[in-house]
């Protein structure tokens, strides 16, 4: 049961050789991290407000917050995490997020899905290795990507999106249907495949 107050959490890295991260039920100002390779936990987390229930489980890491918040409530709950950089992660964040900050530059990074209704979210992408695959849900809003500034990506949208941004490219209004690629896209290995679900809004992938 979650309750106003704070509270930390950590797990034991152990055996696990991958992570998954996954954060349901509304997050809000939240910031996420990755370590240095020393450290002996899977994860560390402080949650201060309404705390969530934490959940770990063979390399998952499940963070739940209640599904009906009190608007006044909603905004009176923050939380920092970091994962364990020395394993390869998948993060999830359902749908409702807001206000999320993730520098995940040292981390391998398997697959990131923001789900719908997600809205101020900005990630700090790490290099990847192959195709690493990236899902913005419908309802999606003031969602910032930045990457590498020499690795490739691509951005295809279905069922539509209003102002998206690709480095230099930018589109008020876009259709189902688009493909926006940098262009070393289709001569590099080691790149980011964006899926936008239609009627995500002011979206920017950039890279310095």
């Amino acid at each position: 049961m979650a309750k106003d107050q704070e509270q930390k959490f950590s797990e034991v890295l152990g055996a696990v050789t991958t992570g998954l991260l996954k954060f349901v039920g509304g997050a809000s100002e939240l910031t996420l991290a990755a370590e240095e390779k020393n450290s002996e936990d899977l994860y560390r987390a402080r949650f201060a407000g309404l705390v969530p229930e934490v959940h770990t489980a063979a390399g998952v890491v499940t963070v739940r917050y209640p599904r009906r918040l009190h608007p006044f409530t909603f905004r009176k709950h923050n939380g920092q995490l970091t994962v364990n950089a020395s394993v390869p992660w998948a993060v999830e964040i359902d749908g409702g997020a807001g206000r999320v900050t993730a520098d995940l530059s040292s981390l391998q990074l398997t697959r990131l899905e923001l789900g719908g209704g997600a809205s101020h979210v900005s990630v700090v992408l790490p290099r990847p290795s192959g195709t690493v695959r990236v899902r913005i849900g419908g309802g999606a809003s003031n969602v910032t990507l930045r990457r590498p500034h020499d690795v490739a990506a691509r951005v295809s949208v279905s069922g539509g999106a209003s102002h998206l941004t690709l480095d230099n490219q930018h589109l008020d209004a876009v259709g189902g249907g688009l493909d926006l690629t940098s262009p070393d896209y289709e001569t590099t290995e080691d790149r980011y495949d964006i899926e936008v679900v239609g009627g995500a809004s002011s979206l920017t992938v950039d890279r310095p």
